[in-house]
């Protein structure tokens, strides 16, 4: 390498890169340009379709309501009662054509416009309205159609329709219905989740106030609707309005809205989502600039390929540097070169060896024990007591002069486990100590405890137990874990029976990626069962135990030659007789735990181990469908296939007995 200047590698990269970046980076804009220009016309194109839209359907609107007006005061009873001027019949007609015409509210007036009935305010005084232009209009003889803002937050749409007897004019019926949200959220639907529609009124002063909005009322409408002050908007205008919403960028068009007068009274404002409409153009620069990076390196492997005899030793150890980044101190450091490059590879070939050493002091230091993370609550009888005395831990004391002891949760084959608080970080744990008598009797107990904690510290998934830390506080080992509140999945069927078939998918498939996390890591967790695992109350399950897991590369370990370990309801005949086994022992003992699960009961039953033992070497559990009827059967048919005595015939891995398990439901 040069140690002068810039080597011939860079310089080869920086010829290259500067003249792909300098194409890439023109493409791109000129490309970006082009791409948002179409996007404008698109919106703009869009906002006008949807206003267009929205104005037709106000105009049906208005035709329904006319047409169902003047059909309605053709009726001849309904005429001879408006003439009889009786103030009872008056209201009761009022009602009945608010109803048959499908309006708000109605009000009749009489042959001189004075007010006779008004259906949403049965006393109402009986006003003179001929002044209005569109009862004055209708006293004419003929039909009258516009807009009115009674309050500024409030419009409505209204027809007002002559009442025609006996060759004149009898009186006005007028129908009203409001423009609130309701109707916003029709004219919404119908153009699509990207559009949204303001309603504004305009007060005495000609100033705007929202009135009803598919958006609310916030501060943002609020300032739209004022960019309207001044504006003048008309039915062809082609101005837009601009404005950030909920922290969307919306723009819109709008149009008056008139009273029978011609005088505008409010209006109508469509908007879009800019945002939204703009999503797919987003996608394409996304795109645009994935090529780009792409071209990068591509530019970057070919001059790598070019100056490769030159970059190699680099190369190695940029590689050897990344993999160190994600925790691998595992890189072969293949470097025969001098000078600076050979000093280098020599300093990061002590470094990794180094960071080996101390990575081996963590997993030795730090793991976890299925055990702590039970919830379920033991009653504390005396000999139990004792044990715990003596193991120099109790509830109510400080242990290791950090943990706070709260209670005891329950004793696992190889220790106590109990619940604290960490003084120093205040969080809830779980402490799970070693007996003593089990490290007098075997000496290889603390080894195959120290075992324990390593596998499962490679184990990081939200569906196990999660593990912290490692210690020995006066002679009594003791690992610190995630502190899991809940219920064991044991106790659950034992209580409640068997779950239904939905609790049970739920189950499985939560199963199925606490396994599939820990097959990758090359673990067979060798227990699995119900009383290994934990639902929470959130409906989170956790898996534990992986105190008897073996690394599936290691057919021999710290137990006995032959030693079977495990549960024998749950495990895979392979497991029974002792011959070597692979992840689809797991994927056995997780079909045994679906099937107790739809059951309420293990595949196979008997009074003794012995004689179970023999049932699971030889018969066939009776399908999950014929004891529940409630059992899908693609669902049985999968668990009876995860039961197979041939490891061959089950499912493969975890993840496909998870997708399996996820097509049925």
């Amino acid at each position: 390498m040069n140690t002068r200047g810039l080597s011939l590698t860079t310089k080869i990269f920086l010829g290259t890169a500067t003249v792909v970046v300098v194409v890439l980076g023109a493409t791109l804009v000129v490309a970006n340009i082009s791409t948002r220009r179409t996007a404008n016309r698109s919106v703009n194109g869009k906002l006008r379709a949807t206003r267009e839209q929205v104005s037709t359907n106000l105009g049906a609107r208005e035709k329904t309501l006319r047409g169902s007006a003047e059909v309605f005061v053709q009726n001849p009873k309904f005429r001879s009662r408006i003439e009889s001027k009786s103030p009872g019949d008056a209201l009761d007609q009022a009602q009945e054509a608010r109803s048959q015409i499908g309006a708000d509210w109605v009000q009749l007036t009489d042959e001189q416009g004075i007010r006779t009935a008004k259906t949403d305010d049965p006393t109402a005084p009986a006003d003179t309205l001929s002044g209005s232009a569109l009862i004055g209009k209708a006293l004419e003889g003929e039909t009258v159609v516009g807009y009115g803002n009674p309050t500024d937050t409030s419009m409505f749409q209204a027809v007002a329709v002559p009442i025609a007897g006996a060759g004149k004019v009898v009186g006005v019926l007028m129908a009203v219905r409001w423009l609130d949200s309701t109707f916003a959220a029709e004219l919404r639907s119908s153009g699509g989740q990207a559009v949204d529609v303001v309603f504004y009124g305009l007060d005495g002063k000609n100033q705007p106030h929202a009135v009803a909005s598919t958006l609310g009322r916030g501060p943002d409408v609020v300032a739209l609707v004022g960019d309207i002050v001044g504006a003048k908007i008309s039915a062809d205008s082609s101005m837009r309005l601009e404005r950030d919403i909920n922290n969307h960028h919306f723009v819109g068009l709008g149009f008056p809205l008139k009273a029978a007068s011609g005088r505008d009274v409010g209006g109508v404002i469509v908007l879009r989502d800019r945002d939204k409409e703009f999503a797919e153009f987003n996608k394409l620069e996304k795109i645009l600039l994935g090529g780009g990076a792409l071209g990068l390196i591509i530019a970057g492997l070919l001059s790598f390929a070019i100056a490769r005899q030159i970059t190699r030793p680099v190369g190695q150890l940029v590689v050897a540097t990344r993999r160190a980044a994600q925790g691998d101190y595992s890189a072969d450091i293949d470097v025969k070169a001098t000078g600076e490059i050979g000093t280098l590879a020599d300093a990061f070939r002590a470094m990794l060896a180094d960071l080996r050493d101390k990575a081996a002091l963590v997993e030795f230091l730090g793991a976890s024990s299925p055990d702590g993370a039970k919830t379920v609550r033991i009653q504390m009888n005396t000999s139990t007591a004792q044990a715990v005395q003596h193991g120099g831990i109790t509830p109510g004391s400080r242990f290791a002069q950090r943990y706070e002891v709260k209670e005891m949760l329950g004793v696992g084959g190889m220790g106590m486990v109990f619940k604290a608080v960490d003084s120093e970080l205040n969080e809830v744990i779980a402490i799970k100590t070693l007996k003593q008598e089990i490290l007098n009797e075997d000496t290889s107990a603390l080894d195959r405890f120290k075992s324990e904690i390593r596998l499962a510290r490679k184990i990081s998934h939200r569906n196990v137990v999660r593990t912290h830390d490692l210690g020995e506080f006066s002679g009594v080992y003791y690992i610190t874990m995630e502190y899991v509140e809940g219920k064991s999945l044991k106790e659950l069927i034992t209580t409640r029976g068997r779950l239904p078939v939905a609790a049970t998918l739920t189950v499985a498939k939560q199963l199925c990626r606490a396994l599939e996390v820990a097959h990758e890591q090359g673990i067979i967790h060798r227990d699995i069962k119900p009383q290994n695992m934990v639902v929470e109350p959130d409906g989170v399950l956790k898996v534990m135990d992986f105190g008897i897991a073996r690394l599936a590369k290691r057919q021999s370990g710290m137990t006995q030659q032959g030693m079977v370990v495990g549960t024998p309801e749950y495990m895979a005949p392979e497991q029974l007789m002792g011959d070597n086994i692979d992840a689809r022992a797991d994927i056995y003992a997780a079909g045994c735990v679906i099937y107790e699960c739809l059951t309420g009961s293990t595949p196979l039953t008997a009074e003794n181990q012995i004689t179970l033992i023999a049932k699971l070497l030889e018969e066939t559990p009776i399908p999950p469908r014929v004891v529940n009827s409630e059992v899908p059967q693609a669902l049985s048919d999968l668990v009876m296939r995860t039961l197979s005595k041939k490891p061959e015939d089950r499912p493969q891995t975890a993840t496909e007995l998870h997708d399996l398990l996820a097509a049925i439901g």
